[in-house]
């Protein structure tokens, strides 16, 4: 490959450096970050040239996906596009018309929709085949009978540690929705999806991430090693990824000495993935306090402090970091307590994920942890009615405090949580400035306190990542020795309206200097 001399209208590289004009790109990497007659002179004679009319930014990384539940959800019912259950009955019924076996889609919402479903409605529309529906939140799922009858589930059947099946108070009958690990009890009869089937949707989803400007993702898929292997060996993986290992694998990896760190070019190992609770919108993420307007209800933990700190110390020990599900202030109390204790892993640190309710008394030991804080803005547009009615206003202050984390000293790594919520980080970066939900409530900001800039959301879409990837040295800037992994856009992020960064134009998406994007 030759040199690339490509400049812009400006180019920020981040770091404590100023914006630079141009940079001299060799063998994927930056050479010079600097003006065009100090990119052209140390250039080698043939370089190309581009000129690109936009702003540069390093490439930007989410730091939180399930990429291949969201691959295939885009090609099942999507259940985040009906108002009403009546809208979802609806959409699982016209799916039920083709095809057999197992009807299977994502994204409804009992707030949304007033309460939870139940399996009748999909017993008409749908009783001979059975129905696998995920929430909007992924902490549970819907099911019809046919489901139920399948997977052996009855009146009888005991609710898994950890997990509820949610009963008819009159009868204890299953209603068709099982919460946290009672979704265990369905998922395992599902049946696999051809590896055909998840690259060509995995695919359909990496061309989606460049045109978004993403040139890197943190995966927490279940089967995330085998899918991006499968596309890393076929050489058609053009997303830095660093895959978690899950809980259930962790015997296996310690066995053929796996570590974090470990890894090349496009796939990197990182740490032990954990759930410590569940969801807010579900009521199942853990809490200090109940519940407004329930009285005992202090959502479920899923798992044991024993045993998590057990799990902790056995990954640590192999040089295995930890990456730790906390969503209440319970469970992000026992996260910073543990992993803020545990040994610190070389390859990259421990880190939380979603940090979403942690109230000022955590601030300052959260800082000093030296853990990561990997969350996730865009939560907060469709969570600010949630939270006011689950957690109530004053104990909402904690909820996504970005600011208060940074200034403490804790690094964020920001994400989508995707399928959950949108992969788009320009509503990442609108989001962690604004805090309004998504019809622009409240107009001062929810709790505006804890609003970055938008540098500093920049920042955790590009510096956070690197840093929890154990990666700073090399990506997240576009510094001379860093990967040319950038993205340019047709105003400038850190200087233009919110109302600009949420419809601003990805022009071009370069991952190690090849162009994987350009605007039409």
């Amino acid at each position: 490959m030759s040199d690339l001399i490509l400049t812009a209208r400006r180019i920020h590289v981040l770091g404590t450096h100023a914006p630079v004009q141009a940079l001299l790109i060799r063998d994927g990497r930056i050479v010079v970050a600097g003006t065009a007659d100090e990119a052209r002179g140390a250039a080698l004679p043939g370089a190309a040239t581009e000129h690109v009319d936009g702003v540069v930014t390093p490439g930007l990384t989410d730091a939180h996906v399930h990429l291949t539940t969201w691959a295939l959800a885009r090609r099942r019912v999507d259940l985040n596009a009906a108002p009403t259950l009546g809208d979802g009955v609806a959409a699982v019924a016209e799916a039920a018309r083709a095809g057999e076996g197992w009807v299977r889609g994502l994204g409804w919402d009992r707030h949304r929709w007033g309460a939870l479903p139940t399996k009748e409605p999909l017993d008409r529309v749908c009783p001979g085949r059975p129905v696998f529906l995920q929430s909007h939140d992924l902490h549970g799922i819907w099911v019809n009978s046919e489901a139920l009858r399948r997977c052996g589930i009855t009146r009888d059947t005991p609710d898994p540690d950890g997990g509820e099946i949610v009963r008819d108070p009159a009868t204890g009958e299953p209603t068709g929705v099982l919460l946290e690990e009672a979704m265990k009890l369905v998922s395992a009869h599902l049946p696999a999806d051809s590896p055909e089937d998840v690259r060509a949707a995995l695919l359909d989803a990496q061309r989606e991430c460049h045109a978004l400007g993403l040139t890197g993702v943190h995966s927490v898929e279940v089967t995330g090693l085998q899918d991006f292997s499968a596309m890393e060996q076929d050489g058609v993986l053009r997303l830095r990824v660093l895959q978690a290992i899950q809980l259930t694998q962790l015997k296996n990896a310690i066995g053929v000495g796996l570590r974090s760190g470990f890894g090349g070019e496009w796939i990197r190992i990182g740490g032990l993935k954990m759930f410590l609770d569940g969801a807010l919108g579900s009521r199942t993420a853990w809490m200090r306090e109940p519940y407004e307007g329930t009285p005992g209800n202090l959502g479920i933990s899923t798992l044991p402090p024993d045993e998590f700190r057990a799990h902790v110390r056995r990954a640590a020990e192999a040089g295995i970091s930890s990456t730790v599900h906390a969503i209440g202030d319970a469970a992000v109390e026992l996260a910073i307590a543990v992993l803020g204790a545990a040994p610190r892993i070389a390859a990259m640190p421990h880190r939380i994920e979603h940090v979403q309710l942690c109230p000022p008394d955590l601030w300052e030991r959260a800082g000093r942890s030296g853990l990561i804080g990997s969350m996730q803005p865009i939560h907060l547009m469709t969570d600010i009615p949630t939270a006011e009615r689950n957690w109530g206003h004053e104990r909402s202050r904690g909820a996504y405090p970005f600011s208060h984390l940074l200034r403490a000293g804790m690094t964020l790594a920001f994400g989508s949580d995707v399928p959950v919520e949108s992969c788009d980080p320009r509503l990442g970066l609108f989001s962690a400035v604004n805090r309004v939900g998504w019809g622009g409530e409240p107009a001062d900001g929810w709790w505006q306190e804890n609003a970055v800039t938008p540098e500093q959301a920049l920042r955790a879409y590009t510096e956070g990542p690197a840093a929890a990837a154990g990666l700073a040295h090399r990506t997240g800037r576009l510094l001379p020795g860093y990967d040319a992994d950038l993205v340019a856009w047709d105003v400038d992020p850190l200087a233009c309206t919110p109302d600009e960064v949420r419809g601003m134009t990805c022009l071009l998406t370069m991952v190690a200097g090849e162009t994987v994007h350009r605007a039409a």
